[in-house]
């Protein structure tokens, strides 16, 4: 059971890493580390009967019920990560993105060709998987809007981006950053503005009710086809994390030293993009090679 909680927790960690960095899902990480549909299930557990369970004194069957000690050695991993690596990830993104970039790329790069090459593939799992590489490109691609900053709003953004978290490929934060609403949240959680953080944790618990149940039906009805579409979110997600980009343009190393006058950092992020591939490797061993499509249960 402790090899198993240090197994989430860690797995949480990296998820908060990625959730941290605009443009990186950490629902790309759940799915690469196996335990992606055991998370959507834990989540889609919830339901208002609880409450009532819980004042009559049922806790050990509702925590059995939610998947108790996954979810909170996974939700202590990501709070960890996010106190602790989100200063690292701000500081690699403003000093040596390919650094922070070339990580991600090689993280998900060893693990897509894994998870390619486990999963049940049929025709219709083609088109599935060119058509999620296209939605997420054209997302990562997407212009910025400039929603108003109200309370409606703000639950919108909050239930969006925590379901675009919870989908491989596309990013919560970055799906704030399209709204135009990230920079007023940013500002609100350093100036501890409770009041529009409220909003928007409003709408991230209704998203995350809503969506995670959503995604429980559809995968319960046709797994290895949402599995494929899936994996094409995570195909395009390459898009974004390629380490020399400049105005939305890949790039080669010294085109882009050229061209944004920054370091290339070209040997840093080689060995970024090695140890983030070593790292997805270690963190799939306990699910096997060869079942990492299907999630640990």
């Amino acid at each position: 059971m402790i090899k198993s909680v240090l197994s989430w927790f860690f797995k949480g960690v990296v998820m908060g890493a990625a959730d941290a960095v605009p443009g990186v899902s950490g629902g790309t990480m759940a799915l690469i580390t196996g335990i992606y549909e055991r998370l959507i299930n834990a989540l889609a557990s919830f339901r208002p009967g609880m409450l009532i369970e819980l004042m009559r004194g049922q806790v050990a069957s509702v925590w059995r019920e939610i998947d108790g000690a996954f979810l909170v050695s996974l939700g202590l991993g990501i709070l960890v990560s996010l106190f602790s690596i989100l200063n690292l990830v701000q500081w690699l993104l403003i000093t040596a993105p390919p650094i922070l970039w070339a990580f991600f790329c090689g993280l998900i790069v060893a693990s897509l060709v894994m998870l390619l090459a486990s999963h049940r593939w049929q025709r219709v799992d083609i088109g599935l998987f060119l058509a999620g590489t296209a939605i997420a490109a054209g997302i990562s691609f997407a212009g910025e809007m400039a929603l108003a900053v109200t309370p409606l709003t703000l639950v919108f953004g909050g239930a969006l981006a925590i379901s675009a978290m919870l989908l491989p490929g596309i990013s919560g934060s970055f799906i704030l950053l399209l709204l135009g609403l990230y920079p007023a949240i940013t500002e609100a959680v350093h100036e501890r503005d409770l009041l529009t953080i409220g909003w928007v944790a409003l709408g991230c618990l209704i998203g995350l009710l809503v969506f995670s149940r959503f995604l429980q039906w559809v995968l319960a009805r046709w797994h290895d086809r949402v599995m494929g579409f899936m994996l094409g979110f995570v195909m395009g997600a390459l898009i974004k994390v390629w380490p020399w980009q400049h105005d939305q343009q890949w790039l080669m190393p010294e085109t882009y030293v050229r061209l944004s006058g920054q370091p290339s950092w070209l040997y840093s992020a080689l060995l970024a993009a090695v140890t983030g591939a070593i790292l997805v490797t270690l963190l799939s061993l306990k699910t096997g090679g060869s079942r990492l499509v299907k999630s640990e249960t």
